[in-house]
């Protein structure tokens, strides 16, 4: 069947109305090209199983207690809300400092500074670049340790690896055991984490003050955490003694129900991706058909001398569903390669909190050359079967 006069007949038949193919063959291109482009894009984000609780300053008077009152979350508060939940899948305290002076040999900067427990690397999604992150025993044992950002990386250590070094934090030396990069929130990737009772001892004066608690909610469903959320906020009100209807004293973020938002915002656009990509394949497919459709009207005597000498349906068929096959494939298979180097060309230029290291997921692609293949068959039957209704007879008197 694929011999060579077979394929210089199908070279014939889809270049005998160049423009007509051309304008098809960019309409299944650029389907294929959206497809790849937009589907190889994809999104980051933080780590979702997670609830995040933090305390501010009242809006209410509530029990002999004045508005604009500070609440202040302490270490006896973490070990109470603990004993307040069935399960504590993963947690994390967190201090934060603004503007500490950091040095290594010649390079210094202002920068932030966060004490974190070791689960914080997991409800962050931190991903390590180099060495470790924080262990539990540097907690214990209020080791001077710390992990950076890669903000610090590129501008303390001019982008080389800082594992094994020495930075002066705040005039207080720390040895470098990790960095890290955080595809969602590029801010995050300007801090130093040092281990929590660190943080507490050197720059809290050993206070026992919590600044944010991040709790792990495991594999909870949305409706449990909902409910963890809605008790917890409330029992942390009436211990604080807050009112039940103050906004800002205390406050519970249950990042499980902002993912599932976004979950829907982003399979929308997923969806109407695909929407434009398939409309423009359908596209393409009805110009294939409608080419071919002219190529069998206009080879109607050849097709019936065909026919007359011998010609089985099924090679008459299998003619047309090759020019029609050939046609999809090629096209799409350039828009394929367009897509795809276009993806490599700018993935080291993108450094976004929201598109990160753009690559082209192969399935999608192998998925866009079977949905080429399949609509190339579905075109081409039609002109094939309008081809095989050809009398021979009716065929030699065809002007």
């Amino acid at each position: 069947m694929f011999n060579r006069d077979t394929w210089l007949e199908i070279a014939n038949t889809v270049l005998s109305h160049p423009m007509r193919t051309a304008l098809t063959g960019i309409s299944i291109a650029l389907g294929v090209f959206i497809l790849v482009v937009m589907q190889g894009l994809g999104f980051a984000d933080d780590a979702v199983n997670s609830i995040w609780v933090q305390s501010g300053r009242t809006q209410l008077s509530y029990r002999g207690n004045q508005a604009n009152r500070r609440i202040q979350m302490r270490e006896s508060d973490v070990e109470a809300m603990f004993n307040e939940m069935d399960t504590v899948y993963a947690y994390s305290r967190r201090i934060r400092i603004w503007g500490m002076q950091m040095e290594s040999g010649d390079k210094a900067g202002n920068f932030p500074v966060r004490g974190v427990d070791p689960d914080h690397q997991m409800l962050e999604n931190t991903k390590l670049s180099h060495g470790r992150y924080i262990s539990q025993r540097d907690v214990d044992e209020a080791t001077k340790v710390a992990v950076i950002g890669t903000t610090l990386v590129e501008e303390i250590y001019d982008g080389e690896n800082p594992v094994g070094t020495h930075l002066t934090i705040g005039g207080v030396l720390f040895r470098v055991v990790g960095s890290f990069d955080d595809p969602a929130n590029r801010w995050e990737n300007k801090m130093a984490y040092l281990p929590f009772s660190t943080a507490n001892k050197l720059f809290r004066a050993g206070n026992d003050k919590v600044d944010q608690i991040i709790i792990g909610t495991g594999d909870m469903p949305i409706t449990a955490t909902t409910a963890l959320t809605d008790h917890l906020l409330t029992w942390f009100k009436e211990r604080k003694s807050v009112h039940p209807d103050d906004q800002r004293g205390i406050s519970l973020e249950n990042n499980n129900e902002e993912y599932e938002k976004f979950q829907n915002i982003f399979l929308g656009i997923e969806l109407f991706i695909w929407g434009i990509g398939l409309l423009t394949l359908l596209a393409g497919a009805v110009g294939v058909a409608n080419i071919l459709a002219i190529a069998v009207k206009e080879r109607t005597k050849e097709i019936g001398v065909r026919k007359a000498l011998g010609a089985t349906s099924s090679s008459i068929v299998g003619l047309v569903v090759q020019e029609s096959l050939t046609l999809m494939i090629v096209s799409g298979s350039l828009g394929l390669v367009v897509g795809v180097g276009l993806l490599e060309f700018v993935s080291p230029m993108i450094d976004h909190e929201y598109f990160k290291n753009p690559q082209v997921d192969f399935r999608i692609a192998l998925l866009a050359l079977g949905i080429l293949a399949l609509v190339g068959v579905l075109s081409g039957i039609g002109p094939a079967l309008r081809a095989v209704s050809i009398r021979p007879v009716e065929a030699l008197r065809d002007e």
